[in-house]
């Protein structure tokens, strides 16, 4: 049984939708379970249709020619994936990875574009989830372009914290297993050199790390830090 609440989340695709919307939403989609790892779909498929994630967290990310994965987010419950290539028909722009057991709520194509035409603030909604999605790309590739790695770092921690911590009285724990791997493909760098940084912060207190949880004990250090060029 999908939660309509979920669907209702502040933010997200569907927030400003009524309960006969959201009924004729949840009467189009079916749910589909992920496994933690699995990927669920790559770049370059294509895209013909919509998922919205009801439960655990999915990474957004490219791969170069190398091999290499570079991280451009990282969502959780009630946000939508996949719009892009939905509108314009297109393949899918990046490869979106599982990384706990997910279940997400998918909408075809074919289904979603009379919905967009029936119901006007969807559509406005729509655009502003890409609009906000464009801003943070931007965001991105300045951060990586001009920042060095402790800024960049320092911002990723912030913003991990912001969206996946909870205050305990150590700090703040960010309730996200992320390997060193996976943090460097966030800020753009060697998980060596994220090892590296993530020491020294672990040396000044700044943060701790047991057990893969990391907690952020010097929010104030990390935000100075993240604000450095």
């Amino acid at each position: 049984m999908i939660d309509p609440q979920i669907l209702r989340m502040q933010g997200t695709l569907f927030a400003s939708l009524g309960e006969e919307e959201i009924a004729a939403i949840l009467a189009l989609a079916q749910s589909v379970h992920y496994p933690a790892r699995k990927v669920i779909f790559r770049e370059g498929e294509p895209g013909d249709h919509l998922l919205v994630v009801l439960e655990g967290r999915v990474k957004v990310s490219l791969t170069s020619a190398e091999g290499k994965e570079a991280i451009l987010s990282l969502m959780g419950p009630g946000e939508a994936l996949g719009e892009v290539a939905l509108l314009d028909g297109e393949s899918r722009s990046a490869t979106v990875t599982a990384m706990e057991d997910c279940s997400c709520l998918v909408i075809w194509r074919r289904d979603f574009l009379p919905m967009l035409e029936k119901y006007p603030q969807l559509a406005l909604k729509l655009l502003e989830a890409m609009a906000h999605r464009l801003r943070s790309a931007s965001d991105l590739v300045g951060s990586l372009s001009f920042l060095h790695l402790p800024a960049r770092l320092a911002r990723i921690l912030i913003n991990l914290g912001q969206h996946y911590g909870r205050v305990m009285s150590e700090g703040i724990q960010i309730n996200l297993k992320l390997s060193q791997e996976e943090l460097g493909n966030l800020a753009g760098v060697s998980r060596e050199s994220v090892n590296r940084q993530l020491r020294a912060w672990e040396e000044e207190g700044v943060i701790d790390v047991k057990h893969g949880v990391l907690t952020l004990k010097k929010s104030d250090v990390l935000f100075r830090v993240s604000l450095s060029t």
